[in-house]
């Protein structure tokens, strides 16, 4: 039963050559962009090995050893657009959506020294908050007008080889292996039997539109939503040249997205909108060391355990017909809509380990360095609601998944005592494999980089951080379900940020 879900979320928009919605979410909901304040984001999330930032309890946690005073930081996400450009003969062009101004992260760290001198023990430090990982929001909307194919066309040939009798079913369609989109489409007048079937065969359908019919589409795509994760860290200076550190972290992750298709022609018009809302929970371990060998010199190094989410989702589809010049049967107003179907299951992430460095220039600046090692092909669906074992879904996550190496590059340089001047730069590595199923992937150019830059000040104990970011991403998908046969679609995606920080030692 669950198989015939997965294919549904497919069809009512663009997807990826991943054939499972699970599979896909699987990516979004393992992926993690650590810049939660603004200095951390302005040098690039390169901070594994230099500390005393609270984005650090995230990355490396023995950065929490790094800070000689106890701090409260809150950060603003001020601003936030997407700009979307898609290069398809049918027309998906861009759209841009506004971010609300939105809480980024905050926390407190609590610095308790031991001894002013000497060696040993220096400091244990202990902190908590939030940062954020990730933001879903985004849109994707556009259309093209002349076209000569149509989805019900597709919805024809889902339905071919089931009885119309089945249709009929007041029940759930799953109950006798019927596609809802089948149900839908035969509740709109969308479909007719072409030629019935005989000796048990089943019915062959076709859809309305007469020979050589053109037909209007337009398409548009919402996502939002976000991943949070709640820390807590324990973490030791050691002779302020070895730090230590633990985080335990909780994440909570909301992700909803709707997709409205729509069709308009001679034959009048339909709508379909799907709806799919997924809210999760998961916890995790880090573990995190730094060492300067000489004053100048930090060394860094972090282990991320898996998180372990559950995940519960609910998701309906609706779908809504005008029709005119069909028949007298099937012209004037129709309506159809799924019961809100609830689905829980879990999903584990890959392990992240996390090499850092970074070289300080007296007091006037710093370089930093990490580099991350990430496996997609770990990742693991599991303990569906109705024990279903994802194990369809887990065959293809190995097949078209890979490791991949992230690269974050950081510096900051200060003309005086409270400037400072900051620029970083994130890429990220491909997690497609270039091939997959003996087909060359979509996605094998796929590609992520984010360009950043911030000034910082300093004033007695207040600090004000600012800092810009464009990310841009490339990625490819295919419109319709049917990927032999129809168009690949490559979306340019820049996504703009500006983020504010203030921070209070105390």
């Amino acid at each position: 039963m669950k198989k015939l879900i997965l294919t549904l979320f497919a069809t009512a928009g663009l997807m990826s050559l991943s054939f499972g919605q699970y599979v896909d979410q699987a990516l979004i909901f393992s992926q993690q962009n650590y810049g939660s304040t603004a200095r951390s984001k302005a040098m690039g999330n390169a901070f594994g090995a230099i500390g005393g930032d609270f984005s650090s309890l995230s990355i490396n946690p023995a950065g929490i050893g790094v800070y000689l005073r106890s701090e409260v930081t809150g950060t603003l996400n001020i601003m936030g657009t997407n700009s979307i450009e898609s290069n398809s003969s049918q027309g998906m062009i861009s759209n841009d959506i506004n971010d609300k101004i939105s809480f980024r992260n905050g926390g407190i760290v609590f610095a308790n020294p031991v001894q002013s001198g000497g060696s040993g023990l220096v400091s244990f430090n202990f902190g908590f908050g939030l940062n954020r990982l990730n933001n879903f929001n985004q849109s994707l909307s556009g259309g093209k007008d002349g076209l000569p194919q149509s989805r019900m066309d597709e919805y024809a040939n889902i339905t071919n080889g089931i009885n119309s009798t089945r249709l009929l079913d007041e029940n759930n369609p799953y109950s006798n292996g019927t596609p809802w989109e089948s149900k839908l489409a035969w509740e709109n007048y969308l479909i007719d039997v072409a030629n019935p079937g005989a000796d048990g065969m089943g019915d062959q359908y076709q859809s309305i539109l007469l020979q050589n019919e053109l037909v209007n589409e337009n398409m548009t795509i919402n996502s939002e939503g976000y991943n949070n994760e709640w820390v807590a860290t324990l973490g030791a200076n050691i002779n302020h040249k070895l730090y230590l550190g633990a985080t335990i972290g909780y994440q909570e992750l909301q992700h909803n997205i709707s997709r409205n298709y729509n069709e308009n022609g001679e034959f009048g018009y339909f709508d379909y909108i799907s709806v799919a809302k997924t809210e999760g929970k998961g916890y995790n371990l880090k573990l995190g060391i730094i060492y300067k060998p000489i004053p100048a010199l930090r060394l860094g190094a972090a282990i991320h355990t898996p998180t372990y989410f559950n995940f519960k989702e609910a998701y309906y589809w609706t779908m809504s017909s005008q029709l005119q010049n069909v028949s007298s049967a099937a012209n004037g107003s129709h309506n159809a809509e799924t019961p809100i179907t609830d689905y829980e299951y879990n999903m584990d992430t890959p392990m992240r380990a996390i090499g850092s460095l970074a070289y300080q220039f007296g007091k006037k600046g710093i370089i930093s360095f990490d580099y991350e090692y990430v496996d997609y092909a770990k990742m693991k669906l599991n303990k569906g609601g109705d024990n279903y074992n994802f194990s369809a879904e887990n065959t293809e996550i190995k097949t078209i998944f890979q490791s991949v190496s992230n690269l974050r590059i950081g510096g900051e340089f200060k003309p005086t005592d409270a400037l400072s001047l900051r620029a970083g730069l994130e890429l990220f590595g491909n997690p497609y494999k270039a091939n997959a199923y003996n087909l060359s992937q979509p996605n094998k150019d796929f590609k992520y980089n984010t360009y950043n830059c911030g000034i910082g000040y300093r004033i007695d104990n207040l600090s004000f951080d600012v800092s810009y970011s464009l990310g841009s991403r490339t990625e490819y998908s295919y419109q319709y379900l049917d990927v032999l046969t129809t168009e690949l679609v490559k979306n340019h995606i820049n996504k703009n940020e500006i983020v504010f920080t203030l921070g209070i030692k105390l």
